[in-house]
């Protein structure tokens, strides 16, 4: 909706798990919003139509997850390259691979961070709620045309299909509208001498761009590398002087970039005991956690990042070297963003609350885990009660035909299997009878056997 206030005209996409809910609402409303919706025969036509539609003079923007981003990878730094405005989101789910299709993550910010090849100007940012989405879209697309870039929006399938109640008020239609170096007419045509050169070598590092057609401003548009009227410098007539200057206009766009950017900020007591960290969609679980603690004695206060790439490397080192425990909260496994956040600023935090079984946090989870750090428990990975019966559910399900149920679970220690296990009883649903035992190792999660109740004579 943000982005068809702030003009959009063409769209593309490929169905994918959890991204399909875009293409539905616009291609819905395509007719009322003046919005071009087009869905192509996979995800490397849908970037080039996007990057197409954007180099033809509208604002357009494309939507997949992460398996279909991998495909756009390529057409990614095209963008970078030829200088042509492009949003492109990525709604996250579980991966990798095929992964968990129906199920939340952000494990696609090391994706989108090395997405292609080569060092080229983008925007990687993560709105953090479904009004943040709304006014994300206007902003995509501005810095988009006013940088003449691709700029990729990092959502996932909790914040892109949850529902939340939204003040109405807060979604205006009156949006700014910013379309950078945009010209109606060629330079030659205004009557300078010098002709077009559509990648000027400026002190900003954006060119003047017309759009396609236009009388008096004929150029090259190549993915090779070239000078400032587009003429090709790559194989046989590469110039090494040229390719190091127009790679610096290029990406000197990054430092305009920033410096439209907000920079984060703290949120809560300053002189708390612990700094939450978080980005995107951890937001408002964050914020519920931080005011838990509050309540609870522990002094928590709470810094997100919206902005990934370009990033407020002093800024965000400024504040946190002044945090007493900093605490990253983050859906993958690995850590990305405390990664990333060491790697922008130098700043290694203190410890790392990750999940990745497919569901969002919750505040609970998060106020559980900073209890232990800062009482000096050790994390506890071991499959808990409540995850054993969901793995004998699992095992009913396709070996049982879903006609029995977990009832007695027992932890034994000492046993054949190398690790403590978890003993369940399994009975019938509906006799109640037994129906057998399931082991699960409690470290591993493995379910090392199933031992059925013998026959009866």
């Amino acid at each position: 909706m943000g982005a068809v206030a702030a003009g959009l005209k063409f769209y593309s996409a490929y169905p994918m798990s959890p991204a399909t809910y875009i293409l539905h609402w616009l291609a819905s409303h395509s007719e009322k919003c003046g919005v071009l919706v087009k869905q192509a025969e996979d995800e490397i036509a849908v970037v080039n139509l996007a990057i197409g539609a954007g180099h033809a003079g509208v604002r357009s923007m494309c939507a997949t997850s992460g398996g279909g981003f991998a495909l756009m990878t390529e057409a990614v730094s095209m963008a970078g390259m030829i200088e042509t405005p492009v949003v492109i989101i990525n709604v996250q789910r579980g991966g990798p691979s095929t992964g968990i299709p129906t199920k939340t993550e952000q494990g696609d910010l090391n994706q989108a961070i090395g997405a292609s090849q080569g060092d080229f100007p983008r925007v990687i940012m993560a709105p953090k709620d479904a009004t943040d989405c709304y006014y994300a879209g206007v902003e995509a697309l501005n810095l988009a045309e006013s940088f003449q870039l691709p700029v990729i929006i990092l959502l996932d399938l909790m914040l892109g299909e949850h529902r939340s109640t939204v003040d109405p008020e807060a979604l205006t239609p009156d949006v700014p509208i910013e379309r950078g170096e945009l010209l109606r007419e060629s330079p030659s045509a205004a009557g300078d001498k010098n002709g077009y050169k559509r990648y000027a070598m400026t002190p900003s590092g954006v060119s003047p761009r017309v759009i396609p057609g236009t009388p008096g401003a004929v150029h090259v548009s190549a993915t090779d590398e070239h000078d400032e009227q587009g003429v090709l410098i790559s194989d046989e007539h590469t110039n090494s002087a040229i390719r190091r200057k127009m790679q610096e206009k290029r990406m000197r766009k990054m430092v305009g970039v920033l410096a439209k950017l907000p920079p984060p900020a703290l949120e809560g007591p300053a002189d708390a005991d612990v700094t939450l960290i978080g980005w995107g969609s951890t937001w408002g679980v964050i914020h519920e956690a931080a005011a838990q603690l509050t309540e609870s004695g522990i002094r928590t206060n709470h810094l997100h990042f919206k902005y990934l790439h370009p990033f407020h490397s002093k800024e965000a080192r400024e504040i946190l070297e002044a945090c007493r425990r900093t605490v990253v909260v983050e859906c993958n496994y690995s850590g990305q963003f405390a990664r990333h956040l060491r790697a922008e600023s130098g700043y290694s935090t203190d410890h790392l609350v990750t999940k990745y079984d497919g569901e969002p946090f919750e505040p609970a989870e998060i106020t559980h885990r900073v209890r232990d750090i800062v009482e000096g428990r050790p994390y506890d990975g071991r499959v808990a009660e409540a995850e054993a019966q969901e793995i004998a559910y699992h095992f009913i399900r396709i070996h049982l035909k879903d006609k029995a149920r977990p009832s007695r679970l027992v932890e034994v220690a000492k046993n054949g299997y190398g690790e403590p296990v978890w003993d369940i009883e399994i009975i019938d649903r509906a006799e109640l009878d037994p129906r057998g035992k399931l082991i699960v190792g409690k470290e591993t999660g493995s379910i090392h056997a199933w031992e059925p109740v013998a026959a009866e004579g």
